[in-house]
């Protein structure tokens, strides 16, 4: 079966691709990520002074640490998929 007068659709190429269709770039995503996870690594830098300093108790210093800790195992292991998936691309013949 034959189509006639299919034409393929133009997509938005290089840096203003992401701006034209209305998503974040994977670049933009992932900085923003990585903002928030430093942000909770300083939130837990400040808990811990703050609970030294008596201002805030041992259990909510805590739970901020944990969450920081969560968020920073999850990039970790996000981190590690990403390098295996690449090296597996590159182990591929082309």
């Amino acid at each position: 079966m034959r189509i006639e007068g299919s034409v393929p659709l133009a997509r938005p190429q290089g840096k203003h691709a992401a701006a034209a269709s209305g998503e974040a770039s994977f670049r933009e995503f992932l900085s923003s990520a990585l903002r928030q996870v430093n942000d909770l690594q300083l939130q837990s830098d400040l808990a811990y002074q703050q609970m030294i300093a008596g201002e805030i108790e041992f259990h909510d210093a805590m739970i901020i640490a944990e969450q920081a800790n969560l968020a920073l195992q999850l990039t970790m292991a996000i981190r590690t998929k990403l390098v295996e998936a690449y090296q597996e691309i590159m182990r591929m013949q082309v």
